[in-house]
């Protein structure tokens, strides 16, 4: 296995405190964002979600809010207010209002309640594409993972009916499917997740059930071959071949740090050579190491790419490879 550890500093982001709640909003939310709004401000968001606003609304929830507590909107000329009720957040109706904003032809008044859980993983996605393009550019990871999820499950398969996901930002940012992903399909969708630019640090707890966006990306290195040269390359010399290729996995591995801070952990390559030494396929398989797995779609991408421009020595035969990268510490 090998080992690679990154020399730079943690980038530190510098947050901004939410202001004082004003409490002379006593019978409905404030005009500004100053009062009610808890003194956030967030950008103007100028294009409409594919699906229906409501249809968003179910990601602003926290996954213990209690059926009871409602979050009501009024909805005056280009502006919508909120007024928390019955112990619902202003978080959530400031995340409410926000997406509320983009809706076309409101009625003058919503109640908006609780939704089950857990909530649609492709309303998820519509709203990081919603508000990430406000907030990041690509540099910060992908912006609009729901075509990549549905070619996750184009390509590999559906998920396992019982399959979730998790995002959690504390105390580490970490993505990750309950229960552990098996298949090629799952451990798609989870890549491609700890690789999207989340817009805020709301966790959430989601499901794919339903059909979402037009498949669209290349998910190559989560579909696996159907079939096996019989063969099993010798480990010292995939290794050493793979040693050759120590820079770029490396710089693989920078740019991935750049975007996670705390990403760390295994991960595991099958590949196929031909006669000629030529690396014809290369696809992420479960990881053997103990211990975290450095998930990340565009991570998997960059090792995969690194993989094909390799030349063994000429022998066909399906080699294996771990790399196991060290968090920043």
């Amino acid at each position: 296995m090998s080992t690679l550890r990154s020399l730079s500093s943690r980038q530190r982001g510098e947050g901004w405190g939410e202001g004082l709640l004003v409490l002379s909003c006593l019978l409905v939310a404030c005009t500004t964002p100053s009062a009610s709004q808890g003194g956030a401000r967030f950008e103007k968001v100028t294009t409409a979600p594919s699906l229906p606003a409501q249809a968003l609304f179910a990601v602003c929830w926290p996954q213990n809010a209690l059926r009871t507590e409602r979050i009501t909107l009024t909805f005056i000329e280009k502006d919508v207010l909120f007024e928390a009720k019955a112990g619902a957040t202003n978080s959530t109706g400031r995340c409410i209002r926000e997406i509320a904003t983009t809706w076309a032809s409101p009625p003058a008044t919503l109640e908006v309640a609780p939704p089950e859980q857990p909530i649609d993983g492709y309303a998820v996605l519509d709203w990081v594409k919603l508000l990430s393009a406000t907030r990041f550019g690509p540099e910060r990871g992908l912006l609009d993972p729901a075509p990549l999820v549905s070619a996750c499950l184009s390509k590999s398969g559906p998920l396992r009916p019982s399959t979730r996901f998790l995002v959690r930002h504390t105390p580490g940012f970490e993505v990750r499917a309950l229960p552990s992903a098996l298949s090629d399909s799952e451990r798609c969708v989870e890549a491609v997740l700890n690789a999207t630019a989340w817009p805020s640090s709301r966790e959430l707890f989601f499901q794919f059930t339903k059909g979402g966006a037009t498949p669209s990306g290349d998910v190559s290195a989560y579909v696996a071959p159907t079939t096996s040269t019989g063969v099993a390359l010798d480990p010292m010399m995939v290794k050493e071949t793979i040693k050759l290729a120590g820079a770029k996995v490396s710089a693989c591995w920078d740019t991935a740090l750049i975007r996670r801070t705390t990403i760390g952990g295994g991960r595991t390559f099958r590949f196929r050579v031909n006669d000629a030494g030529t690396v014809t396929n290369a696809w992420v398989a479960g990881t053997l190491s103990d211990g975290p797995t450095a998930s990340d779609y565009l991570l998997d991408r960059c090792l995969a790419d690194t993989l094909t421009g390799l030349h063994f020595p000429p022998s066909a035969g399906d080699g294996l490879y771990t790399w196991v990268f060290a968090t920043r510490g």
